[in-house]
């Protein structure tokens, strides 16, 4: 049967010139440009061409981690610490977050207001699947005993019934976000604004918290508070680890199909 064109883009022809090698086609350049490919079937010839010029895309796992310290005044206690861990694919506009309280020396702590900044406006993120139930995610924040530092959310038990469960250090909060102008990236979380108080530290995370153990938390105060601030930022540690999307990899293998039915005819 005779030859049949097929056109193929230049980004392509490296591929396409190492498996028709593979394969053992014979190439021959068309008076009019392109290349023409035997095959009795232009449905295989095309599943080759398909399949050896899809472009590698690849989505990203990634995690962003923060931990929020404090608090640096000398009339609030110390030894606050606060885990961040949120979750995503830069192929997928949701990301997760949890929230970890881990401070030994105050057991009986509770999280009164968890602050945070994202790049962007904030109307772009919507949040959901709160736990425990009830928490909620409000912007601008209202931001409580951080020496004039402004956030643009906070996520708090809101005011009134139903009373949700407190988040203390064997409860965590967890919430899923959802950004409305596209798929995530970890920019979006490190280019966020940093928060300034006036005496109490600087971050993109922040955290009051109550009902705090003042023994041995206070230094030599003799006049300190029960409720401090821990402030922190987020850390995108490893860069994201890449994963192949399916449909390259049902190309790839439409191609190697293709492959295999031209060199069945040729025999």
């Amino acid at each position: 049967s005779p030859s049949r064109k097929i056109p193929i883009t230049c980004s392509s022809l490296n591929r396409f010139f190492i498996f028709a090698s593979m394969s053992k086609i014979n190439m021959k350049t068309h008076s009019r440009g392109g290349y023409k490919i035997p095959g009795r079937s232009p449905a295989s010839a095309f599943a080759l061409i398909i399949g050896l010029s899809a472009p590698l895309a690849h989505s990203a796992l990634f995690t962003i981690n923060g931990l929020l310290t404090g608090d640096i005044r000398p009339n609030n206690p110390d030894n606050l610490f606060m885990n961040v861990s949120i979750t995503g694919d830069t192929d997928s506009n949701v990301a997760f977050w949890t929230i970890d309280i881990n401070s030994p020396a105050h057991p009986d702590v509770k999280l009164d207001e968890f602050y945070f900044n994202m790049s962007g406006l904030a109307s772009d993120y919507t949040f959901s699947n709160f736990s425990p139930a009830d928490w909620n995610v409000q912007s601008p924040a209202t931001v409580q005993g951080a020496g004039g530092a402004t956030f643009m959310f906070e996520s708090l038990d809101p005011a009134g019934p139903p009373n949700a469960a407190d988040v203390t250090n064997t409860q965590n909060l967890t919430f899923m976000m959802t950004y409305a102008g596209g798929n995530f990236t970890t920019g979006l979380f490190t280019n966020a604004p940093i928060a300034l108080a006036n005496d109490a530290g600087t971050g993109q995370l922040g955290a009051h918290l109550q009902s705090l153990t003042t023994a041995g938390n206070c230094g030599t105060s003799t006049n300190c508070s029960d409720s401090g601030f821990a402030f922190g930022g987020y850390d995108p540690g490893t860069p994201p680890e890449q994963i192949s999307e399916p449909v390259t990899l049902a190309l790839l293998g439409l191609g190697l199909l293709g492959i295999a039915a031209t060199r069945r005819r040729k025999k």
